[in-house]
């Protein structure tokens, strides 16, 4: 797999003889510079998370155009070399229990059809396998992934439907506890699974559907790895050894993901990441917090949800943002305690939130690879972490 190539194309080939040719002659950084982009393009590049549906279906934005702001479309991810592009469906946690199907649905339509309208630079992505052929020609493959479990509304019938119409990962909660798990981010309603729950993973692994653990409760966590006969992901977390946020994954979490076989995708969102940049968000969202209590709840929720989401980034500091190196801080730890063949990327990146000071937005990938390159990974194993790790639990579980 690692010498398929991605780009099959006269340009890349002719582009990648002339660096070879020249380098020889180049200063010792331009070498290294050259170096890290042929490990960048030999690698698998997969981003494990991202919000781009909610651009799609309430915004109305075409991802082959280069989108205002924000920080992934098509062209982006082509100028990042980005192979592989997770787009969660995230599902507002006030549509539960009996709006979250439907939204799911509307995300899940917007996205088929803008695939489909794109279809000749990318192509959606079901399986390993999917990956592996759309990679090989010449195209950006995206899979789908639902975020929350709430959007399956209790029910096994939906979590098939939408397997069935291309969803090939699903995180069992979002920040809302529900029918059937616990979230991190919420008061613990039957610590961890309840009996539904332990059902629904375990139909996951039968259907072949990858078991998402970003935002779930330790004991959600726990109780999965008891029970799943797959290894699952975090898709967009960051290690709580670095920054003690709820969100975050500790350390006997990453030892037990490791021996489960799964991949944690290192997240890029900066509140996640520093616990300095956190507590200034905090701060913020304090001082405005009085103000938005007085704002009226819009009743139609279609208009509330599109507000809110055209609405985000406005309590976030300009100032102090974490920048490259924190994420591979982050990387690092997660390598040390879980090993290098359970990190991945899932950066979680918004439109109108910032990143790290270093990463723009996808097309500034390349800045990860050199970045680890710099700390002394090797190039096998900068290709695991750039995506073989998460390829290799795609194969495994979605075949």
């Amino acid at each position: 797999m690692k010498n398929m190539k991605k780009r099959r194309t006269i340009a890349a080939a002719a582009a990648g003889l002339i660096v070879a040719l020249l380098s020889a002659g180049c200063p010792a950084s331009d070498r290294n510079a050259a170096s890290a982009d042929r490990i960048h393009d030999r690698a698998i590049v997969w981003d494990c998370h991202n919000d781009l549906a909610y651009r799609v279906l309430y915004e109305g934005l075409d991802i082959g155009n280069r989108l205002p702001g924000g920080h992934v479309d098509l062209p982006r991810l082509k100028e990042g070399r980005v192979d592989v592009q997770v787009v969660a469906l995230y599902v507002q946690n006030y549509l539960y229990p009996d709006r979250a199907a439907k939204q799911c649905s509307q995300l899940l339509e917007a996205m088929r059809g803008m695939i489909e309208k794109n279809g000749a630079e990318v192509e959606l992505a079901r399986t390993g396998s999917d990956i592996e052929r759309i990679i090989s020609a010449g195209k950006i493959a995206m899979p789908l992934a639902i975020e929350g479990g709430h959007a399956i509304e209790d029910s096994l019938e939906w979590l098939r439907r939408f397997h069935g119409l291309g969803v090939s990962s699903m995180t069992l909660t979002h920040n809302i506890s529900h029918g059937w798990a616990d979230a991190a981010a919420d008061e613990a309603r039957w610590g961890g699974l309840n009996d539904l729950g332990r059902e629904v993973v375990k139909e996951m692994n039968r259907i072949g559907m990858v078991v998402d653990l970003s935002h779930v409760s330790d004991e959600t966590f726990f109780d999965v790895i008891e029970i799943t006969s797959n290894p699952v992901i975090f898709s967009h977390s960051g290690c709580r050894a670095i920054h003690l946020h709820r969100r975050n994954v500790s350390d006997e979490m990453l030892r037990a993901l490791a021996e489960n076989g799964g991949v944690i995708g290192i997240i890029f969102e900066v509140g996640f990441i520093s616990e300095k940049y956190e507590r200034s968000r905090r701060e913020l969202r304090a001082i405005a917090a009085p103000f938005f209590r007085r704002v009226p709840e819009i009743e139609d929720l279609d208009l509330r949800i599109t507000i809110e989401h055209l609405s985000q980034g406005q309590d976030w500091p300009l100032e102090g943002l974490p920048t490259i190196e924190d994420v591979l801080d982050h990387i690092d730890h997660a390598v040390k305690v879980a090993g290098i063949d359970h990190v991945g990327l899932g950066a979680d990146m918004y439109p109108r939130t910032p990143s790290p000071v270093g990463i723009r937005g996808v097309q500034d990938y390349p800045n990860i690879t050199r970045g680890l390159l710099n700390r002394g990974y090797s190039p096998q194993d900068v290709e695991k972490i750039m995506g073989g790790n998460f390829l290799r639990v795609w194969k495994r579980v979605a075949g």
